[in-house]
């Protein structure tokens, strides 16, 4: 999805700085935990917020966004691609001169939102045909909460060729993000194959804890090569690649999901855990962008406190940063 220049700055920034401001003001209970503290997880929040308001445009004047377009028409998506680093320490491999477009500034804008509100942030987007993307603190491990509920679901279905028989439990573990079917599905498969799974799919450092966790702690880039990995055998046509796909197209609770599944399939697994004793607060959202300018991986973890709507802004930026650097 191409943002106009007009919508991406007004997202940058402001958009985020609301979403934020209702982030400190409230958050959704955490479910009563049956499981040690890293089964628990908390439900969806019911709150939206509304994107800030437009200035009206001036009728003696040209609207400030003329110059924002010209900026984006004058970057050329088939130049030399280049790896290049923002001052804020924003990677980027794209094609070069990309650091200079109002779509790039977007996205650095929200990560400074959050980052000023007094949160941590860690980025890994990739185009999966041609490696360009965008990539920032990936390599910073975090709390998953139920973001680690799809690569595991992944490795079942790829293992059995499908659900093996509970249907019904990957369904609600996935689409529903229900702690009790997650846990289920451990007490009937265990964690050590799927602990080798991660090891052989480009998490090793998420092993540590994977052979004993529900929910081992994973850095940005490893679960983008996870859903990489998610990604080759979803579309793959083997034994239980469609059915992992079906429930991954529909999860709830997923800001991802909810940006741009009206106009591209997206599948995703969002994770959430809110700010308690166990010092485990997240909100993160990751998944697969079937794009109609390439298709790409994205992860964005924080530690927001269980705030999903506050994911909203940045993956917005991501998604038409992907767009004018793949050549949208």
């Amino acid at each position: 999805m191409r943002l106009g220049a007009t919508t991406v700055r007004a997202l940058a920034g402001a958009g985020c700085a609301v979403l934020l401001a209702a982030c400190s003001a409230q958050g959704p209970a955490a479910e009563t935990p049956d499981e040690p503290a890293a089964l628990v997880e908390v439900q969806d929040r019911d709150a939206e917020e509304k994107p800030a308001a437009q200035e009206d445009e001036k009728d003696e004047e040209p609207e400030p966004a003329a110059e924002d377009e010209s900026a984006t028409d004058a970057f050329d998506a088939s130049a030399p691609v280049v790896d290049a680093t923002s001052g804020r320490g924003i990677a980027v491999t794209a094609p070069g001169g990309f650091l200079d477009t109002p779509e790039f500034a977007a996205v650095e804008a929200e990560v400074a939102a959050l980052e000023d509100a007094g949160y941590s942030v860690s980025v890994r987007m990739v185009d999966l045909d041609t490696g360009r993307g965008i990539t920032y603190n990936a390599d910073v491990e975090r709390y998953p909460a139920s973001a680690i509920k799809a690569p595991f679901c992944a490795w079942l279905c790829s293992a059995y060729g499908g659900s093996a028989g509970m249907a019904q439990t990957v369904a609600d573990c996935l689409i529903n993000s229900s702690n009790d079917a997650y846990k289920a599905l451990i007490d009937t498969f265990g964690l050590t194959a799927f602990a080798q799974w991660l090891d052989a799919h480009g998490a090793p450092n998420a092993v540590d804890e994977a052979w004993t966790h529900y929910y081992p702690n994973i850095s940005a880039n490893e679960l983008a090569n996870v859903w990489t990995q998610i990604w080759r055998y979803g579309t793959s046509g083997e034994a239980g690649a469609d059915e992992l796909a079906g429930y991954l197209s529909q999860t709830a609770s997923t800001p991802l999901g909810g940006l741009l599944r009206d106009e591209h399939e997206v599948w995703s697994k969002a994770g959430w855990y809110p700010a308690d004793e166990n010092r485990l607060t997240s909100t993160n959202d990751a998944g697969v962008v079937f794009s109609d300018d390439g298709t790409y991986v994205v992860v964005v973890m924080t530690d927001l406190s269980a705030y999903l709507d506050g994911l909203t802004p940045l993956l917005s930026a991501l998604d038409a940063a992907h767009d004018v650097m793949c050549g949208g």
